[in-house]
C-alpha cells in the first residue's frame, strides 16, 4: 500500500478538496458489488464504506454543481441539478443509518451514496476545468 493509497492519507486528500478517481471508482464499485447469496453484513465495514462515500461526495458536490452551473440550460436546473440538489440533501439532512442498529439499511444507504457519487465523478469528469486528482 503505497502513502497515498492508506485511510489516513485519502482523508488528507479529502480535506484538502484533492480526490484520486480510481479510489472513488473502487469505493463505488465496492459499495454496489452483488452480495453473495448467505452473505452476512460486517456493520464496522458498512460503516466505514458509508463515511468513505460520504467524504468522497463531500468533496465531488462541490465540483460538480460548478461544472452543471456552467452547461445547464435557462429552462431550469434539469435532472443533474435536481440530482445536486438530492446529495447535497442527503449529505446534510439523511445520513447513514446505524448500521450496528439496522446494517440492512445502511448497506442501502452505501448504495445510493454509490450512485450519487457515480452521478458527481460523472459530471466532474465532463468538466475539462476539472481538478480531480487521477
Amino acid at each position: 500500500m503505497s502513502a497515498t493509497n492508506t485511510p489516513a492519507a485519502q482523508a488528507d486528500l479529502a480535506a484538502r478538496g484533492e480526490l484520486d478517481v480510481d479510489r472513488v471508482r473502487q469505493a463505488i464499485e465496492a459499495a454496489l458489488a452483488p452480495l453473495p447469496v448467505g452473505a452476512r453484513l460486517d456493520p464496522a465495514v458498512v460503516t466505514a464504506t458509508a463515511q468513505r462515500l460520504a467524504e468522497y461526495a463531500q468533496v465531488l458536490l462541490p465540483r460538480a454543481a460548478a461544472a452543471h452551473g456552467t452547461r445547464r440550460s435557462s429552462r431550469g436546473p434539469g435532472l443533474a441539478g435536481y440530482g445536486l440538489t438530492h446529495v447535497r440533501y442527503r449529505l446534510t439532512h439523511a445520513g447513514c443509518p446505524d448500521a450496528g442498529a439496522d446494517v440492512a439499511a445502511a448497506h442501502v444507504w452505501c448504495q445510493e451514496m454509490a450512485r450519487s457519487c457515480q452521478m458527481l465523478l460523472g459530471l466532474v469528469s465532463d468538466n475539462p476545468q476539472s481538478e480531480v486528482v487521477t
